[in-house]
C-alpha cells in the first residue's frame, strides 16, 4: 500500500484537529447548543393543519363546512385525511374592536 500526501499537514495533526472539532460539536449537541433545522418535509407538513384539530377548537363543524362552501377556506386531502393550510386559517382571524376603546 502506498501513502499519498495530499496536503502538507502532518497526518497526526490533521487527525487531532478533526477529532477536536467533532468532540466540540458533540458537546454542543449534548448541551443543546446546536440548532437542528427542520427538514424540507417537516416544513411542508407544518404548513397544513388536520381538520380534526381545527374542528371544535377554532370553529364548529358547520362553520367550517360553511367556510369551505363559500370559498373562505380551502380543504386539502391525502387519502381520507383532511387538512387546512395554516395561512388560510390565519387569514380568517379578524381584529375585535371594543366599543368605547380609544383608537391608538
Amino acid at each position: 500500500m502506498h501513502n499519498f500526501v495530499l496536503s502538507p499537514i502532518d497526518p497526526e495533526k490533521l487527525i487531532a484537529s478533526i477529532s477536536e472539532t467533532v468532540t466540540a460539536n458533540i458537546l454542543k449537541a449534548v448541551r443543546g447548543e446546536l440548532a437542528t433545522p427542520p427538514t424540507q418535509a417537516e416544513g411542508v407538513f407544518n404548513e397544513y393543519i388536520p381538520k380534526t384539530e381545527v374542528r371544535g377548537t377554532l370553529a364548529s363543524s358547520s362553520t367550517l363546512w360553511n367556510w369551505e362552501n363559500s370559498g373562505k377556506l380551502k380543504l386539502y386531502a391525502i387519502g381520507g385525511k383532511r387538512f387546512y393550510k395554516r395561512t388560510d386559517i390565519e387569514a380568517l382571524f379578524t381584529e375585535v374592536k371594543k366599543k368605547g376603546a380609544l383608537n391608538e
